[in-house]
């Protein structure tokens, strides 16, 4: 009997012991900022080497990994990560030292806004303050809100239903509290339960939108245009609300596969407001007239707001200013990719560029040629400049041998103590070993010109001749080469030179006397 009592009363403790541990006392912790940050620019893959990064929409992204370190109490914890990246891709969420492990994590998207808190007030009660600009007298009334932020802005006084902003009196609302769910900054937030109360260095991992980074080269041809000076800049550029300080910074070229992320804007839309006639029709002219003129100020100023803020902005982003210390980027590799790492931390400003210097090379050899792409039958009658091509061989013994990752470069070329602009140009993505060409314009002094001498048997067109005329008004001799494509039915025959092959083309290449000119004959034949 004794036995049996004893075991039902360990059952019912067992039973209240259990009881009590899934009982768990749900809190919230924030985390405002992350102790320290890293962040891994990757470039926009839809982006072309020859175009140079949109500003307005930085199509990049970025890896950001904070530090965060954090008094957890025991219980089921609402953990806030405050000052997260706007353009986190939330489902791209690591979240590793946390005791416990994670639940669930959410991206807040409301934040706080005219819009968003004048939504979260609606329906409720607000205070209207309303002054008078002819006696600056002011009158504050309770109000209710009636529409959302879209809906013109109506508000219920005592004295019925009116639309804010169309008095033509000063008015503000004052709310009584921010309403619960809005944040400030872009908030991550997870779910843990923590068994108990602990202090935790946790590691936020994601990735976000709104980054981008290039290479910019900087190429001083010397006086006798053989050897140049190849400067060249990582330029990285970030376009979300959330500054980064004091961060680890890289860059990373190549093009990584990552598929389109698909994030929901955070709230904040602007406020619209509408006025129409009221009261008597005695006065309605009169009030119609101090309401659109109060409603037509109004959105003037805001929009030349608006248009102000969006030049500071894209000031803000263009101006650079020059580093006070030499700090290059260091080139590591990352797989097949190659990673470029800043020495030492540095602040990723909220809507602004960064320039750090990648790499710097002296006395490096390089050919000036002149080229162009034809079709072996598409005749060009009239004088065509060639294009200006700046080659370069990417060998260790030619002054370069590294990665180039792609980016745009300017070329200059000192004359009379000033140096002058030759031309601009792009890379692409250039291995140790590569040849490198850059086309940095047109020459008006090489030209070329291709007729029909004999379209023989029009009407089936067997075969045409072709000549191809080269001539060059410049005090130097030019490099020429020229790329003849045709379809797999066409052959050339009775070539007055020797033709090489090249990329699937037939190709000419050729030394043009300075002052001189060089004829290139062939038949095309169709079979």
């Amino acid at each position: 009997m004794f036995v049996r009592t004893l075991l039902a009363f360990l059952l019912v403790a067992g039973s209240s012991t259990a009881g009590a541990q899934t009982e768990w006392q749900r809190q919230t912790v924030t985390s405002d900022g992350p102790s320290s940050v890293s962040v891994t620019v990757y470039r926009n893959p839809s982006r072309q080497a020859d175009q140079t990064m949109n500003l307005n929409y930085l199509g990049g992204y970025a890896l950001v990994t904070e530090q965060r370190t954090i008094d957890l109490p025991a219980g089921e914890v609402d953990l806030r990560f405050e000052g997260v990246a706007g353009g986190i891709i939330p489902q791209s969420a690591i979240v590793t030292g946390l005791p416990d492990g994670v639940i669930e994590k959410n991206r807040d998207a409301a934040l706080l806004s005219p819009s968003a808190l004048l939504n979260g007030y609606l329906g409720r009660g607000v205070t209207i303050r309303r002054t008078s600009v002819a006696t600056g007298v002011t009158r504050e009334f309770d109000a209710n809100i009636r529409t959302d932020a879209s809906g013109g802005m109506v508000l219920q006084t005592a004295e019925g239903f009116e639309a804010l902003q169309c008095t033509g009196l000063n008015e503000t609302i004052v709310y009584p509290a921010i309403p619960e769910g809005l944040s400030a900054k872009p908030t991550l937030s997870i779910k843990s339960r923590i068994i108990a109360p602990t202090r935790a260095t946790v590691t936020l991992s994601y990735l976000a939108t709104g980054f981008d980074w290039q290479a910019n080269y900087v190429a001083n041809v010397s006086a006798d245009g053989r050897n140049l000076n190849l400067f060249s800049w990582v330029t990285l550029a970030n376009s979300d609300e959330t500054s980064f300080v004091n961060a680890q910074t890289q860059t990373v070229a190549g093009q990584p596969n990552k598929g389109r992320d698909n994030i929901a804007p955070a709230s904040g839309s602007s406020i619209a407001f509408r006025c129409w006639p009221q009261a008597t029709t005695s006065d309605i002219q009169l009030r119609n007239r101090a309401a659109l003129g109060r409603l037509s100020s109004f959105r003037t100023d805001e929009q030349d707001m608006i248009t102000v803020t969006a030049s500071r902005r894209n000031e803000g982003m263009m101006e650079m200013a020059a580093p006070v210390s030499v700090m290059k980027a260091k080139q590591e590799e990352l797989g097949d990719l190659k990673l470029y790492r800043i020495p030492e931390p540095v602040t990723v400003a909220s809507k602004s560029q960064k320039q750090v210097v990648m790499f710097e090379k002296s006395s490096v050899p390089f050919e000036q040629i002149y080229e162009a792409d034809l079709w072996a039958f598409n005749s060009v009658d009239q004088s065509t400049p060639l294009a200006t091509t700046l080659r370069l061989q990417n060998k260790k013994r030619d002054g370069l041998g590294l990665a180039l990752p792609a980016g745009k470069l300017v070329a200059f070329k000192e004359a009379q103590g000033a140096q002058l602009l030759l031309g601009e140009g792009s890379l692409g993505d250039k291995a140790i070993g590569e040849e490198v060409d850059v086309t940095i314009g047109t020459s008006p002094l090489v030209r070329y010109t291709l007729k029909v001498v004999n379209d023989v048997d029009e009407e089936s067109r067997s075969y045409a001749d072709m000549e191809l005329r080269i001539t060059n008004a410049s005090l130097q001799s030019a490099s020429v080469e020229i790329m003849i494509g045709r379809n797999d039915r066409e052959r050339l025959t009775k070539v007055s030179s020797k033709l090489g092959r090249k990329a699937g083309k037939d190709f000419w290449k050729v030394s043009v006397p300075a002052s001189g000119e060089r004829v290139l004959k062939y038949r095309l034949k169709r079979r």
